[in-house]
């Protein structure tokens, strides 16, 4: 069997090379290679200043012949979600059917394919990780690239984040670093893969039509005002106050409008920013042009948690056997957020696929490529899973 040999490493130091060099080294020393094929490292906003000795340190650690990473919200290493305070985590991994090439690019890079894609006379790309900048990227626009770009290439990623709201991120790359970019890291090879998304909420009452609205504005569904439909939810659900709604009330909308359905990877969630003045109508975060159906989710950490070890056992299933090394890119309104805990999530993946390297982050968002197309998902956890073929 092609067999993947790949380790995480997580260290908890303040200093970031020190930091950087623990969880390489462990890294290495979990995989048991002398040099590394390619690299994967996500790290708390408190390494951001000193990101260019963070680089050097995990280099000259791996020895790896492509990189790519980011700040996050918080990080996950091993069986561990660290959401406080300093952290840093890397996986390393080589393998003779599994390799991979890197990129740090400009947001506004329109030669994806030339950057992640593969060297001359290698097999395809099949998986591409991006990690762009959520403060400053047009999501929007970076989808429409890696669809028409990349059409048939599984998509995987999150926004890049800080971890004190301050709207500065990093992104990592092989020969620099720098914010206001997009890291790419593209898989290549003969390997068995599978991607899982799951939602933090759950479709509560019945779809709605959406009858009447304007750019990201919802005045009417069902020839009703849109407003009067999400109090008459809240109080469904025993919601006492309109901002307790608008915290735990989202919307979601199909991506198949032909044959609406509102879990997994079949729906996009978004936010209520606020309320329009003019119209009384719901401003979601989301451009409601081309839009026939809207449902109403409900957050809900219990539902949440089935839907994480719903998701895992599919994905786990889709491979021939134990995946050798997985990525999980996690919202950063999950985790204790979510659940009032920490590390269910990642507790869900160890109790249902043992003891594995994973690696993962809190980002500011997600993406994925759902139902044939690129998408930027939100409220989600998108799971990616890698073995090698035998």
């Amino acid at each position: 069997m092609a067999r993947i040999r790949a380790g995480v490493g997580l260290s908890q130091e303040a200093d970031t090379s020190r930091a950087a060099t623990e969880a390489a080294a462990e890294a290495m020393g979990k995989a048991g290679l002398e040099r590394a094929g390619w690299a994967l490292c996500f790290f708390s906003g408190h390494h951001i200043a000193e990101g260019e000795a963070l680089r050097q340190a995990v280099v000259g650690k791996t020895g790896a012949q492509a990189l790519a990473g980011c700040s996050a919200m918080g990080i996950i290493g091993g069986n561990r979600e660290i959401e406080d305070g300093p952290a840093v985590t890397v996986l390393v991994a080589e393998g003779p059917g599994l390799a991979a090439r890197s990129a740090l690019a400009p947001l506004g890079s329109e030669e994806l394919a030339s950057l992640c894609g593969p060297p001359a006379g290698e097999p395809p790309s099949r998986i591409v990780v991006a990690l762009p900048d959520t403060f400053q990227v047009n999501t929007d626009q970076l989808r429409e690239r890696f669809a028409a770009q990349l059409p048939h290439i599984q998509l995987a990623g999150a926004g890049a984040t800080d971890h004190v709201g301050q709207g500065v991120c990093l992104q990592l790359g092989l020969e620099e670093v720098r914010p206001s970019a997009l890291s790419l890291l593209g898989l290549y090879g003969d390997y068995e893969f599978s991607v899982g998304i799951t939602q933090s909420c759950v479709p509560v009452g019945e779809p709605h039509f959406i009858t009447a609205s304007h750019d990201n504005v919802l005045v009417e569904m069902d020839g009703r005002p849109a407003l009067q439909s999400l109090i008459e939810q809240g109080q469904a659900l025993h919601i006492e106050s309109f901002g307790q709604v608008a915290r735990e009330i989202l919307f979601g909308f199909p991506l198949d409008p032909e044959a609406p359905r509102f879990s997994g990877e079949t729906c996009l969630v978004r936010h209520l920013i606020g309320l329009d003045q003019e119209t009384q109508g719901l401003v979601i975060a989301h451009p409601l042009e081309n839009q026939g159906a809207v449902g109403f989710m409900h957050r809900n950490p219990a539902r949440a948690e089935e839907d994480m070890g719903r998701m895992v056992a599919e994905a786990a299933a889709k491979l021939s056997g134990p995946p050798e090394l997985g990525i999980y890119f996690d919202c950063a309104a999950r985790g204790r957020n979510l659940y009032g805990r920490a590390e269910v999530d990642a507790g869900k993946i160890r109790d249902q696929l043992g003891d594995f390297p994973l690696i993962g982050m809190f980002g500011g968002f997600e993406l994925a490529t759902a139902m044939g197309t690129p998408q930027v998902f939100t409220y989600t956890g998108v799971l990616v899973l890698l073995r090698g073929r035998g």
